[in-house]
């Protein structure tokens, strides 16, 4: 409602005067000759704080009134006001970050209910845009006019009389097609978990986006939003309470264009982080520098650190998309620093999100259409954790405890980086382009190097196959390991316990050995620079490098006969590494040196995942069984039928185990053969020394 006690006339006539020193009546020319297509006129802030300092505050301060105002001087005196013509929106842009104006959502309090803000954050969920009653014409069933009444926000005001007869014993039937709408749109934006504390819960706060702004944000998208905060009485039932919901009606919005917006990054620090890319072991500094604590695992740490940096995504003409992202699965005994691994990763990733599996549906991951209180009953849109990790990172701990009807829903969100939701009449792909770090138990409890990586986890090969390095850590005894491995965590909490000491002491001592366990470069300059080197540098392949991975990608090819070392993926794993490699320099290509490394990381998850009888077979990922024995099992199928045929009934177990071993397929492989096609559905035991085929 516009305060009665301003002046309408002064504040018609600085708007005059603001549209006349500032050019702006030319933009409402082409406004009027453009609507409704349309509607917005943009006033830049700048504009508004040269021509007057007074009139500025005033509009933050009484935002509502100054621009409705400014709204009907435009429809009024400049000849936008007739039938056609019903609503036109002054908008504000440029609005600058500072106190006063931006607000996180936790700190906008009850004095700010009224003024014009800024809030920044995720887009949690969205509502479809519906139509919003704006001016609704009641007609009066005694005399036929129409008494007009202007709409607020969720309630229908309806007249008492009406206008032209006082007619008054009976209610004015309202005519929708006489009544002026317009379109809105609900949201909810949280806050950047980057912004806030760890230990504190984000908050939210619900959008009200109106007229030809809706339909322009989806779930997942980072934007500020400039508005008006409003408040709206909280009731039950009819019952009216003294309490108040708060909510921001929208006057304009800013996506961010750029990965890692939100990280400022000055000249010193561009300074720095330049420096810093000239060190000819960096990649091997910042691996030094991910927990420190946790001894060994260089390869996996540098590995990492390379995820960290991420490959180049494409765009190709044909509209065809390729990741850049780098998918790590770690799978191994409880106590290897899995977890914490994971943890570490998350505080120095810029616009990192943690998941558990085992607290995380499908919906929680990746999206949902959900019907609550936010949506009054209607169905939403709800963004999971890859879609909020957008162009960010996400660790999932215990993935393993999750359902497989969950895990499926990943395929999607891991390789073509979108999800996809059609439920309830909503059809919406929400964007998911996000590197996944994820870690496993085994589901007996303890990696057995004697099975293969598919038979000690519950995850489907499809979705293995689309992690690009899955690493196995495995707690072996080994005497002089273990020695190395104890003195370094017993050192870890002799330091714990000396900086738990110190805390209350302003004591100055040289903490023993404390150089080993700091990281060589600290991690806000890491979040510094991975954030600029991901906007800023977008390495190309070189011709060396291209040589040499083409090489070795045929080279590793027709290493083996009888099975099929990698495939085209491992190969796209490989660039995707040797472009964060090089990345991880600052340099905009790639060298012979950084397809190297890459090619050594991939070759040794290889061998240690995907290998039998020291044979790297790429099939036990993508399938679960080898290349050799998928042809033995359909050997054993084959005799199976054959004996079947010949005896016109199911064949005895012991006439297949022998005929089997002419074949030079020995008992227990023959065995274990059976009791994988019993697994697989392709036969079944009729009795106790018969099997039969599955038709």
């Amino acid at each position: 409602m516009i305060n009665p006690d301003i002046e309408t006339d002064e504040i018609k006539h600085k708007w005059n005067t603001f549209f006349d020193e500032y050019d702006y009546n030319d933009r409402i020319n082409k406004l009027r000759s453009y609507y409704p297509d349309e509607k917005s006129l943009y006033i830049s802030y700048n504009d508004i704080s040269s021509y007057s300092s007074e009139f500025t505050e005033s509009l933050m301060r009484d935002p509502y009134t100054y621009i409705t105002i400014g709204e009907e001087y435009i429809r009024e005196n400049i000849g936008l006001y007739n039938n056609k013509i019903k609503r036109i929106n002054i908008r504000l842009e440029n609005v600058p970050d500072i106190p006063g104006i931006k607000y996180e959502v936790r700190n906008v309090r009850s004095s700010n209910v009224g003024t014009y803000i800024s809030i920044s954050g995720i887009i949690r969920k969205n509502t479809e845009v519906l139509p919003r009653l704006e001016r609704a014409a009641f007609k009066c069933p005694a005399c036929g006019e129409f008494t007009y009444i202007g709409e607020d926000y969720q309630r229908l005001s309806e007249p008492a009389v009406c206008d032209h007869c006082g007619y008054n014993k009976s209610k004015l039937k309202l005519v929708p097609e006489e009544s002026e709408f317009v379109d809105t749109q609900k949201l909810e934006i949280q806050e950047d978990p980057d912004s806030i504390d760890g230990t504190s819960q984000p908050q939210r706060l619900s959008v009200i986006m109106e007229d030809d702004i809706t339909g322009t944000i989806y779930p997942g998208d980072r934007v500020t939003v400039y508005g008006i905060l409003k408040a709206d009485q909280k009731r039950i039932g009819n019952i009216m309470l003294t309490e108040f919901n708060i909510y921001l009606g929208a006057n304009n919005f800013k996506k961010e264009t750029k990965d890692f917006e939100n990280i400022k990054i000055n000249d010193e620090d561009e300074k720095n982080i330049i420096k810093l890319s000239k060190d000819p072991n960096i990649i091997d500094k910042f691996s030094k520098s991910i927990a420190p604590s946790i001894y060994g695992l260089d390869v996996i740490k540098k590995a990492l650190v390379l995820q960290l940096f991420g490959g180049v995504r494409k765009l190709m003409k044909d509209g065809t998309r390729i990741r850049g992202d780098i998918h790590i699965l770690m799978v191994g005994d409880p106590g290897t620093a899995k977890s914490q691994l994971l943890r570490y990763m998350t505080l120095i990733s810029p616009r990192s999100v943690f998941a558990f599996g085992k607290g995380s549906s499908a919906a929680g991951l990746t999206a949902a259409a959900v019907r609550d209180d936010f949506g009054e009953g209607r169905w939403t849109l709800e963004a999971g954790a890859l879609v909020l990790a957008d162009n960010g990172f996400v660790a999932i701990d215990e993935l393993d405890k999750m359902d497989q009807r969950d895990t499926a829903s990943m395929h999607e969100a891991m390789e073509q980086q979108s999800v996809t939701i059609s439920k309830a009449g909503i059809m919406a792909t929400l964007k998911s382009r996000c590197s996944i770090l994820a870690a496993a138990n085994p589901k007996f409890g303890r990696y057995d190097p004697l099975k293969t990586i598919t038979e000690q986890i519950d995850f489907p090969p499809p979705l293995l196959s689309r992690f690009d390095i899955i690493f196995k850590l495995i707690d072996t005894p080994n005497r002089d390991n273990d020695s190395r491995l104890a003195g370094h965590i017993l050192t870890t909490h002799r330091i714990g316990e000396i900086y738990r000491s110190l805390e209350n002491n302003n004591l100055d001592i040289k903490v023993p050995d404390e150089e080993n366990f700091l990281p060589e470069i600290d991690k806000d300059l890491i979040r510094k620079y991975v954030s600029y080197a991901k906007n800023k540098i977008f390495p190309r392949l070189s011709n060396e490098a291209i040589d040499i991975l083409r090489d070795e990608y045929i080279k590793t090819r027709s290493s083996s006969e009888d099975s099929i070392p990698i495939t085209a993926r491992q190969l796209e794993s490989t660039i995707r590494l040797a472009e964060a490699a090089a990345r991880a320099r600052l340099s905009q290509m790639v060298t012979i040196n950084d397809a190297l490394m890459a090619k050594s990381i991939v070759d040794y998850y290889l061998k240690e995942v995907s290998s039998m009888n020291g044979k790297v077979d790429i099939d036990i990922l993508n399938t679960g069984i080898s290349s050799k024995q998928r042809n033995e099992l359909e050997i054993v199928l084959s005799i199976i039928k054959e004996v079947k045929e010949e005896d016109k009934k199911a064949p005895e177990i012991d006439k297949i185990l022998e005929i089997l071993k002419s074949r030079g397929i020995s008992k227990d492989r023959a065995e274990t053969d059976i009791a994988k096609l019993k697994t697989m559905g392709q036969i079944y035991e009729p009795s106790n020394k018969r099997i039969d085929v599955i038709k």
